[in-house]
Parts: structure tokens; sequence; C-alpha cells
């Protein structure tokens, strides 16, 4: 950290003239009335006058720190797009395999015993996602069109998946949808099976 000057010692404010209590008001003529309200005009545009260079210098302030903001959201920003372009270079590359060919794969990408809440997924567009929802996570639905079951380990969904069931709900045929949230939000939604990547390992 660079040094920090001292912050300078600011000027007492203007004195206020003596108050005048509020029952005694009512036996001020106006003459007076007017002239009480002058001082205190006074003193309330010199106060004014006393605060304005701090108040310049809160505004410097506040404009400074908004453009670290800026900056950070512009790095983070960088950051995610570089994110969403490496997982579709990888989706590409069959580094980081759908989830179809990762639960038909063999040898599987992962471990049998990885629980789903722990497994990194990506849409093929990049962003994050977990399975289930914010609430549950780490859960996928299979179905063989009249029953449905859950699993939470990365085996489970391979044995389910082995056994011809599809992800998604009973009253849904053809539909192999796999139910996401966005990681670190309470957007969710369901996906194509097809739509979504693994990261292996």
């Amino acid at each position: 950290m660079g040094w920090m000057p001292e912050p300078p010692t600011p000027a007492p404010p203007p004195p206020l003239p003596d108050r005048i209590d509020p029952a005694s008001l009512s036996r001020l003529d106006a003459a007076r009335l007017d002239a009480e309200a002058a001082r205190l005009g006074g003193v309330e545009r010199a106060t004014r006058s006393a605060m304005s260079p701090y108040e310049r210098h809160l505004r410097e302030i506040r404009t400074r720190l908004e453009e670290i903001a800026t900056e950070r959201r512009r790095r983070e920003r960088t950051e995610r797009h570089a994110r969403r372009m490496s997982v579709r270079e990888q989706a590409a590359s069959g580094e980081m395999p759908g989830l179809d060919d990762a639960l038909g794969g063999d040898p599987p990408p992962l471990p049998d015993a990885t629980q789903l809440s722990q497994v990194r997924a990506h849409l093929r567009t990049g962003g994050e996602v977990a399975f289930g929802y914010p609430s549950r996570p780490g859960v996928v639905s299979f179905t063989d069109g009249r029953q449905m079951r859950s699993a939470t380990t990365w085996g489970e969904a391979r044995q389910l998946y082995a056994d011809g069931w599809e992800p998604g709900s009973p009253g849904n045929p053809g539909v192999r949808g796999v139910r996401v949230h966005l990681i670190g939000t309470r957007v969710e939604r369901v996906v194509d099976i097809g739509d979504v990547v693994v990261a292996a390992g």
C-alpha cells in the first residue's frame, strides 16, 4: 500500500445564534421573526459554503470508486467470456464429452461413486451449471416412460442409462430433459441431454 496522507482536520461549523424558545416566538413581532429567520438563513449559507469543498471531495471519491468498479466488471466479463470460449473449444474437441456420451462411454470419465452435486457441468454455450434444482442440487431424474427414478451418483445415472432409461419424466416421450440450474443463481430450467457437457476427472 502506498503512503496515504492524513485527512485534513475539518474546520468547525459556523456558530449558531442563541435559540429562541418556541413558547416565546408568539410574543415576537413580524420584524423580529424576519430578523431571526434571516440570521438562521445566513448561518445556513455559511455552513453550506464550508461544506462545499468536502462535497466536491466526496463526489470525486465516488467517481473514482465507480471507475474501479467498472474495471472490475470489465475483468469479470472478460474472464467469463474466456471460460465460455474454453468450454466451447473443449466440447468441440471432445475433451468435455456430452452428457449422453459420458453416461454411455467406456471407460467412464468419472468414478461411479462421484456425487452428481460434485460433477462440473456446462451448457454447450459455455455457462456453468449444476444438476437438479437450486434447493435440491445433485439429482437427475430418469424415466422408462411409466416410472421415474432419481440418481444422485454418477454410477446410478450410468446404470439407469445403460438399462435404457432416459433423463426426463413420464408423460414426455422422446424428450430427454435434464434439469439444471446456473451456478450461483436460482435460475433453473430443463435442457436436452445433448446440450450439457461434463468435465472428466
